[in-house]
This record gives C-alpha cells, sequence and structure tokens, in this order.
C-alpha cells in the first residue's frame, strides 16, 4: 500500500492541470498514487491526462455534481495511508515537499505544513501553522479557514467521520477539520516546511465571504451543540466587529445617550415659541 494517494480535481483548466502535474511528477518521494477526477472537460485537459496515463493509478472525465462529489470518487478509490487534495492550478513549492512531510514515518491523523497564496500568476504572502498553535482551541478553527492543500488526511478519517458532504459547496473539508480536530480533538503534525502554492481563483475565493459564512453557521449548527454554537457565534461576532465590542463592552453607549439626551433637550429648548 502506498503511503500516499494524492487527488487532483479538474474543469477545463489545462494550464492549470498542467502545472500541478508537474510539480508531482518531480517529486524526490515517490511513494505515492495519483487520482484525478475530471469533471469532463472541453478545453483539452484529457489530452493533457493522457500524456501521463502512465504515472496516473486512476482517472476518469466524467459531469460530476460539484468539487466534493469529484472528491469522494477519488477517496472511495484511493489505497494510501494519506489523502492529499492538490487541485488544478495547485502546485507543490519543490520537489522535496512530499519527502519532507513523510520523513520520520508520521502516522498522526492530520499532518500539515506552510502555504503561499498566488493570484493572477503573483504569489503572495507565506502562511505558516506554527506547531504551538496545534494545541487546537475549537475556537481557532470557527473563527479561521483552514487551508486544505496545507493537510494530509488520514485516509481512515472518512470511515470514522464519512465522505465529504455534498450538501455543502465551499466548507465540506473545514466541516471535516472542525468534526475531527475541533470536537475530538484528533492529533495534527505539524511539519516546518513550505507544502503549496494555493491558487486563489478557486470558489471558496471567488464566492464570497457572506456565502462561506452562511454555510459555516449551518454546518456549526449541525455538528455542534447549541450551546456551544451560540457561545463561538458571539465570541467570532465580538472579534470581528471590534466598533461593536468598543462601543457596548466599554459602556460608551451611557455616555452617548446622555449627550443624545442633552442635545435633544438643547434643541427643543431653543425651538420653543
Amino acid at each position: 500500500m502506498a503511503k500516499l494517494s494524492v487527488i487532483t480535481i479538474n474543469l477545463n483548466d489545462k494550464n492549470g492541470l498542467q502545472k500541478t502535474i508537474n510539480s508531482l511528477m518531480c517529486q524526490t518521494y515517490q511513494d505515492f498514487d495519483f487520482y484525478v477526477i475530471d469533471g469532463g472537460s472541453t478545453d483539452g485537459s484529457v489530452d493533457v491526462i493522457k500524456q501521463y496515463e502512465n504515472r496516473i493509478t486512476y482517472w476518469v472525465s466524467e459531469p460530476d455534481r460539484g468539487i466534493y462529489n469529484a472528491m469522494n470518487k477519488a477517496i472511495a478509490k484511493a489505497e494510501g495511508e494519506y489523502c492529499y487534495f492538490l487541485n488544478s492550478g495547485d502546485y507543490l513549492v519543490n520537489e522535496t515537499v512530499f519527502e519532507s512531510v513523510f520523513k520520520g514515518d508520521p502516522h498522526e491523523s492530520f499532518i500539515c505544513g506552510n502555504f503561499y497564496y498566488e493570484e493572477n500568476g503573483v504569489r503572495t504572502h507565506q502562511t505558516e501553522y506554527r506547531e504551538r498553535d496545534w494545541a487546537f482551541a475549537l475556537y481557532d478553527i470557527y473563527s479561521g479557514y483552514l487551508c486544505h492543500q496545507a493537510f494530509f488526511i488520514r485516509t481512515d478519517n472518512f470511515r470514522k467521520y464519512g465522505l465529504y458532504s455534498e450538501e455543502y459547496k465551499i466548507l465540506s473539508d473545514w466541516k471535516l477539520f472542525l468534526e475531527a480536530i475541533g470536537v475530538n480533538h484528533e492529533a495534527v503534525r505539524y511539519v516546518d516546511t513550505d507544502i503549496v502554492v494555493y491558487n486563489l481563483g478557486g470558489i471558496s475565493y471567488t464566492i464570497g465571504g457572506k456565502a462561506i459564512y452562511k454555510e459555516k453557521v449551518k454546518i456549526a449548527e449541525n455538528v455542534l451543540s447549541p450551546y456551544l454554537f451560540k457561545k463561538l457565534n458571539r465570541l467570532y461576532y465580538l472579534q470581528r466587529n471590534d466598533f461593536y465590542v468598543d462601543f457596548i463592552f466599554s459602556r460608551k453607549w451611557i455616555t452617548f445617550i446622555i449627550k443624545c439626551f442633552m442635545k435633544a433637550c438643547y434643541v427643543l429648548k431653543i425651538s420653543k415659541p
């Protein structure tokens, strides 16, 4: 059995697919299977896939019901100890990424490292998951968004927690992190290495923050108890609304109301006939 199953999802992104595959083929660590799930592309993506058929464990090109449906197709086929999702347009930072991640033969439920963003071909700042951050409070997951491409997920997590829910369009991967790491405290190993350059052209970036938050709330309501959800959501709201926090909890509203009252009295007085 391979140590790793790499899963790539693609739909009409021929150039991005080529970039992704190139970053895989040059890895010094080759103990991985490779699965490509194409959504029925018409832009020549299938020709790219066929160029690498001898290096691809399984591939298919057919319509699907969305990104998580495509991922689930691959998970059902995957035989590696870990699954790693590297979608079209995303690519590994260098040729020694897998070697660095699997040095020492880790077996934790999750392995994670650092990542970069890329927008319109320009690489932006690096984001690091430092080891100290993985004394992981549930709130840290609820208030954040973990980069799927920076994580290696033990395949048995999908037997324990189920496949990705196809009910959600953006955050089914986050749902797994919330359940497994946040609620059930599955072990996470942090590896201080740069793993991936994440393409910001994906659905989670283009769909917008309000839609993401709406789906996050729906997931959290289903996963957490009503009491816990209410507490976490309140903290999240307060953290993201500094003016509200300062205004209400510093009791500045009392002074504000008094000033409004005095102003109203003054206006009424001078307008009296």
